[in-house]
C-alpha cells in the first residue's frame, strides 16, 4: 500500500489534531501528515515538496485557503486540494471550484469514510487531469513549434485557432485572421471553388498546391492537407485540421532553374543558327563585291546597296540575338553603380524622347560599389529600360528611376506606369521567346535575368494587371 503524503494547513491546532486523528482511522490506507500552521509556511511548504493531496483551512487568519489555491495554481503544481471549513457556503464553494478545488468538505461533517472517498476521487481526478494536460501541454507545444503552418477550421472554413507559423505565412494577426476563412486567402477562382466545395462536404484534402495571398499582397505557393475530424461525443461538433507547408522558395528555384534551361538551349541554338546564317550572308557579300566590280553601272549600284545594306542588318540582328543569349565571360571590376543606370538611360534617349515618355529620378546618393562587368550589367538595365518604354503609350508614359541600399545589397529600381503585368505571367516574363508586345522576341528580359544572375543577383518584379510595373535589379556590395 502506497504512503500518501498530505500537506494540511490549518491555523487551528485542535483542528489539527482533530483531522490528523480522522486520517489515522482510515484503514485501508496510511497517510504522511505535514502540518503547516500558518499560511507563510504553507508556501514555504508547497515550494519544497511534492505532496500528493492538500487539506486547506477556508480560514488562515488575514489570508484564507483560496489565496492559497490561487498560489499553488501559479506555481503551477497541480496538487489536488480539498478545502476544509467550518461551516457550508454555496458562495465559498462555487469560487472554490471556479479555482480547481477538487473538493470541499464542512469540518463539523468530517468522518473517516467521507474524508478517504474525498481523497481517493480527488487524487484519481486529479492524475486523469495531470495526464490530460500534459498530453494538451505536448501537442501544443508541437502545434506552437511546428515550422509548417498549422490551423483549426471550423465547419465553414473559418479559422479557430492558428499557430505562430500561419500568422507568419499569412501576415495577418491572430484576431484578424480568426475572423477571416481560409479560402478568402486563395489567389485563384478555382482553388477557393474546390476548397469551399471540400469542406461543405466535411470531406478531407490532400496535396492541394494553391497560391495564398498575404496582408502585404503577395503571394506565397502552399501545400494544403486538411483532414476532417468529428466529435464522437458530439456528431454535430466538426472541425478541419489543416497544414499549410509553404513552398515558395522551391517554386522559385524550380522557376528559376527551368529559366536557366531554357537559356542555355536558347543560346545554343543561336550560336548554331548565327553560324547557319553567317555563312551565306559572307558568300552574299563576296558576291556582291564581285558584281560591283564587274558591273559598275549606276542602276545596278543602287540595287548592290540595297543587297547589302539588308545582309548586314541581318548579320547585325544575329550579333543581338547572340549578345542577348550568350554572356560570354564576365570581365569584373569594383564599379560606382549609380552611373550604369544613367548610361543605361542615355543609350534609351532616342526611344525616350519618340514616345515622349517623362522620366523621373529617385536616386540613393551614398557611396556603394559592386564587383560588376560595366558593359554587360548596362544591357541587362537597358534591357529593362526599353521593356517598359515601348509597353507605355506614347504621350503618357511615366518612367521613374531609383537607387537604393538594403543592407549588403544595392538596388536598381525601374518603375513604368504602363498596362501592369497579370500574376500569372509575372514569372513567365523572364522565359525565353515570352512576349506581351506583338511584335517582341521575348528575349530582352530573359538576357537580362541572365546577366544579373550571373552577377550573383536577382531580379524581382512588382505589378498587377493596369497598375504599371516595378522591377528591382539587386546586386551584392563590396
Amino acid at each position: 500500500m502506497a504512503l500518501i503524503s498530505v500537506l494540511l494547513v490549518d491555523d487551528d491546532e485542535d483542528d489539527y489534531f482533530l483531522t490528523t486523528e480522522c486520517l489515522r482511522d482510515i484503514r485501508e490506507q496510511q497517510f504522511e501528515v505535514t502540518w503547516a500552521a500558518t499560511y507563510d509556511e504553507a508556501i514555504y511548504l508547497l515550494n519544497e515538496r511534492h505532496f500528493d493531496i492538500g487539506l486547506f483551512d477556508y480560514l488562515l487568519g488575514a489570508r484564507t485557503g483560496l489565496d492559497l489555491l490561487r498560489i499553488a495554481n501559479d506555481l503551477r503544481l497541480y496538487t489536488p486540494i480539498i478545502l476544509l471549513t467550518g461551516r457550508g457556503d454555496v458562495t465559498v464553494d462555487t469560487e472554490a471550484l471556479g479555482l480547481g478545488i477538487a473538493d470541499y468538505l464542512v469540518k463539523g461533517d468530517l468522518e473517516p469514510e467521507k474524508l478517504e472517498r474525498s481523497i481517493r476521487y480527488s487524487i484519481g481526478r486529479a492524475a486523469t487531469y495531470k495526464a490530460l494536460r500534459e498530453s494538451e501541454e505536448k501537442y501544443r507545444g508541437i502545434f506552437e513549434g511546428s515550422m509548417d503552418a498549422i490551423c483549426l477550421l471550423d465547419a465553414g472554413g473559418g479559422f479557430t485557432d492558428a499557430n505562430p507559423s500561419a500568422l507568419e505565412l499569412t501576415g495577418f494577426s491572430n484576431h484578424e485572421l480568426l475572423q477571416k476563412k481560409l479560402s478568402a486567402l486563395f489567389e485563384h477562382e478555382s482553388d477557393r471553388l474546390y476548397f469551399t466545395q471540400k469542406i461543405d462536404n466535411r470531406e478531407s484534402i490532400r496535396d492541394l498546391e494553391a497560391t495564398l495571398i498575404t496582408a502585404d499582397k503577395s503571394i506565397r505557393t502552399v501545400v494544403i492537407a486538411s483532414t476532417f475530424h468529428q466529435m464522437p461525443a458530439r456528431p454535430g461538433e466538426v472541425f478541419f485540421q489543416t497544414i499549410l507547408h509553404d513552398i515558395t522558395r522551391r517554386k522559385k528555384a524550380e522557376q528559376e532553374l527551368l529559366i536557366a534551361e531554357k537559356q542555355a538551349s536558347t543560346g545554343r541554338f543561336m550560336r548554331m543558327l548565327a553560324h547557319e546564317i553567317r555563312n551565306p550572308l559572307t558568300n552574299i557579300d563576296l558576291s556582291v563585291g564581285q558584281l560591283l566590280a564587274e558591273h559598275p553601272e549606276p542602276e545596278l549600284i543602287e540595287l548592290f546597296d540595297i543587297i547589302r545594306r539588308n545582309s548586314r542588318r541581318i548579320g547585325k540582328l544575329v550579333t543581338d540575338l547572340l549578345q542577348s543569349s550568350n554572356l560570354g565571360q564576365l570581365q569584373l571590376q569594383t564599379v560606382d553603380p549609380q552611373p550604369l543606370l544613367e548610361q543605361s538611360l542615355a543609350i534609351a534617349a532616342d526611344r525616350i524622347a519618340l514616345k515622349k515618355i517623362t522620366v523621373y529620378r529617385h536616386y540613393d546618393n551614398r557611396a556603394a560599389a559592386i564587383q560588376a562587368d560595366p558593359e554587360k550589367l548596362k544591357i541587362a538595365l537597358l534591357n529593362i529600360i526599353i521593356n517598359a518604354v515601348e509597353i507605355m503609350e506614347t504621350g503618357a508614359g511615366i518612367l521613374e528611376l531609383g537607387t537604393e541600399q538594403d543592407g549588403n545589397s544595392f538596388i536598381f529600381s525601374i518603375r513604368d506606369n504602363g498596362p501592369g503585368i497579370a500574376r500569372d505571367q509575372i514569372h513567365q516574363i523572364f522565359e525565353p521567346y515570352f512576349s506581351r508586345k506583338q511584335n517582341g522576341i521575348g528575349l530582352c528580359l530573359a538576357g537580362a535575368l541572365s546577366i544579373v544572375q550571373a552577377h550573383g543577383g536577382r531580379v524581382e518584379v512588382q505589378s498587377e494587371a493596369g497598375k504599371g510595373a516595378r522591377f528591382l535589379v539587386a546586386l551584392p556590395m563590396v
